[in-house]
């Protein structure tokens, strides 16, 4: 009986001490979600991770440093390409074409469509590395004070915003050329 009580005692004390011993340590914080480099993907991902984040948008057209597919967003037609070398991501784009509407028409869509395009990557990557958007290719004085969409049109300004992160460089811009406006968002591996 008293080689039990003194097993049982012995236990006890083991057990004890070991709770005391113990370090508590707080729970790590959760670790913050990381955004992707471009649409849901991240640079160095395969075309096969690629198109599956890419689901349910159906590839247009693929080859080895390739992939494109159209998909209507807010009512716009917005293409976008994927880049790869040896099977690695290494830079995305999406180009906004506004179809055959009339340019006074389609040119103040497409200012807006910077403008809310501009705004959602602010909010996600933060302020961009020059605050404003405006670059004049020829600031004629004449010709400063008409509107934007002149402007554009003639090729006087274009629009151009640029990021940076620790992955990325990233660009959007909006300009006149072959006949036609351009608006298109690249991001690439820094």
């Amino acid at each position: 009986m008293l080689k039990r009580f003194a097993a049982l005692a012995l236990v006890f004390i083991v057990a004890l001490s070991a709770a005391g011993c113990a370090e508590t340590q707080p729970d790590p914080p959760p670790d913050e979600p990381k955004l992707p480099d471009f649409r849901a993907s991240n640079w160095a991902d395969s075309r096969a991770e690629v198109e599956k984040a890419q689901l349910p948008e159906e590839v247009i057209f693929a080859d080895e440093e390739s992939m494109f597919y159209e998909i209507d967003e807010g009512g716009e037609a917005l293409l976008v390409y994927f880049f790869f070398e040896d099977d690695a991501l290494v830079r995305g784009e999406c180009r906004i074409e506004m179809g055959g509407k009339e340019w006074s028409v389609r040119v103040p869509e497409m200012i807006a469509s910077y403008e809310a395009f501009r705004n959602d990557i602010i909010a996600l990557y933060g302020a961009p590395l020059e605050p404003d958007h405006r670059v004049w290719l020829d600031k004629d004085p004449d010709y400063v004070d008409d509107p934007d969409m002149h402007n554009l049109y003639y090729k006087r300004l274009e629009y151009l915003t640029e990021w940076e992160n620790e992955r990325s460089v990233m660009s959007l811009r909006l300009y006149y050329k072959d006949r036609d406006f351009k608006f298109i968002y690249e991001a690439g591996k820094k």
